[in-house]
């Protein structure tokens, strides 16, 4: 088993990685449960589109895709085999 970690995930919104990990939203886990209420004209809903990273990543995500080179916000030094190769995200 590879260890999967979020702040390493392409998939994170970057609007919600600005915000603490736990309300990280992972943009390939669509939330399907049906709105509960007015949130805008246009949105019967009020859950997030996305489900988040925290409820998805056991610690093994299948649809894990490591983040792009050149990413400012890449933190991949939370894998160790990458902390072992000294690199750094």
């Amino acid at each position: 088993m590879v260890e999967t970690y979020c702040e390493d995930c392409d998939h994170v919104s970057e609007e919600t990685r600005k915000q603490a990990p736990w309300s990280w939203l992972c943009m390939k886990h669509i939330n399907v449960w049906d709105g509960f209420g007015y949130v805008t004209k246009n949105t019967w809903d009020k859950q997030a589109p996305y489900l988040k990273c925290s409820a998805v990543n056991g610690g093994a995500c299948l649809l894990f895709e490591p983040k792009r080179e050149g990413d400012a916000n890449a933190t991949s030094t939370s894998d160790p085999a990458v902390r072992e190769r000294g690199e750094t995200g």
